[in-house]
């Protein structure tokens, strides 16, 4: 004889995993589920709508009905902040703002039961825990734009072009984990009980609420970072865990880690330290710190702006590529030495490949979206005479 099952649970439950239930509705369902005598109405209800989410449900798979019910309490206790941070998002209905939300665990369900499955089958020859498949959510900004993030936390991200930043589908429930490949500026929403946490290559940044910015692209030798507010905590990870080694940064320091890279020589160090404010020491084997910067330069990126102070020509061209979504090619290597400074805004690439031009010996063509550059021989005999 099939259990009787609380209606109201049949009703409030399966609003509940399609996502249309009200505050007052999950409260509902939060006091009637937390009442041990309705175990029975909650598993039945449950059962049936994982079987409408997948049409080969077998005998053999192995649900946790405890762990998804632990799920459930724990999402409606969050409901208030979720609720508030989705109403604050329905609001700024931008295409181009990306928000990536975890907001119900229908919809984990939903994600789960298509890409994969939110509980391993098991084997009837053999015997396994179930394991519960993570989903990730990942940002792209492509070379010639910048992306706006704003996180479930209320944590703001503004991406550079050619970044990539990724982060698990529980974010703000359990963790505060982000990935970096690229550059990003960070504002942090104050949370002391989960810290947030940026790793980038083999450095990890902590912070509670602050803001900073970190620089971490796969082609270059180091990863910068700069705080403008607040304090972050840097974690190098070592071998094992007791060979970590940790470093506190205040406001207007930049600590710069350099990769291990037999490609990374003591020239490309000496670029980076025209980049910095002496003096500069060394904390580590392989990171240095600078006491102060300008972190106005730092940011400008984020106002649509470069600023460039004793950068070659190398450097720069690295920046340009980014900023325009373009390729140089360098026809004469010894052209790389030289350097620039100034401030970019709104010009357009061949404004600034003219600046060039008439600022140093070098001569420039384009072919679709590729920027050669090299010698102008006529004109390195004037600027040798200037610089005498």
């Amino acid at each position: 004889m099939e259990a009787k099952i609380n209606p109201g649970i049949e009703i409030l439950l399966t609003k509940f995993l399609e996502g249309k239930s009200t505050i007052g509705e999950k409260r509902q369902l939060y006091d009637l589920l937390v009442a041990s005598e309705n175990e029975n109405s909650f598993k039945e209800v449950l059962f049936r709508n994982l079987n409408e989410h997948d049409e080969d449900q077998c005998d053999n798979k192995v649900i946790d009905f405890d762990h998804i019910y632990g799920n459930i309490l724990q999402e409606i206790k969050h409901n208030d902040l979720l609720e508030i941070e989705k109403i604050k998002l329905h609001r700024k209905a931008n295409v181009k703002r990306i928000v990536l939300y975890a907001s119900s665990i229908a919809a984990v369900f939903i994600i789960a039961f298509s890409l994969g499955r939110i509980y391993s089958l098991s084997d009837k020859k053999t015997s396994s825990e179930p394991v519960i498949a993570v989903n990730y959510n990942e940002i792209k900004a492509p070379f010639g734009s910048k992306s706006e993030i704003k996180l479930p936390d209320g944590t703001q991200i503004m991406l550079n072009a050619g970044s990539t930043l990724r982060y698990r589908s529980d974010f703000n429930l359990s963790n505060r984990n982000l990935d970096l490949v690229g550059e990003a500026y960070f504002k942090v929403a104050k949370n002391i009980n989960i810290p947030l946490y940026v790793s980038a290559g083999n450095i990890s940044i902590k912070a509670v609420g602050t803001e900073f910015n970190v620089k971490a692209y796969d082609e270059e030798g180091v990863i910068e970072t700069t705080l403008v507010e607040g304090k972050v905590e840097i974690t190098q990870s070592g071998l094992n865990e007791e060979d970590n080694q940790y470093l506190d940064l205040i406001p207007n320091q930049k600590a710069i880690y350099i990769k291990e890279s037999d490609s990374f020589t003591l020239e490309k160090i000496k670029s980076i330290d025209l980049s910095i404010v002496k003096p500069v020491k060394t904390i580590y084997n392989n990171i240095l710190i600078s006491p102060k910067v300008d972190v106005n330069q730092v940011v400008a990126w984020t106002h649509g702006k470069l600023i460039f102070r004793g950068e070659n020509l190398d450097n720069l061209c690295v920046e340009l590529q980014r900023k325009y979504d373009v390729n140089f090619i360098f026809k004469n290597e010894e052209i790389k030495k030289y350097r620039f400074s100034g401030v970019l805004l709104d010009e357009t690439l061949e404004q600034v490949l003219n600046v060039i031009k008439l600022t140093a010996p070098i001569d420039y063509y384009l072919e679709g979206k590729t920027v050669f550059l090299s010698s102008d021989k006529e004109q390195i005999n004037n600027y040798t005479k200037h610089l005498k």
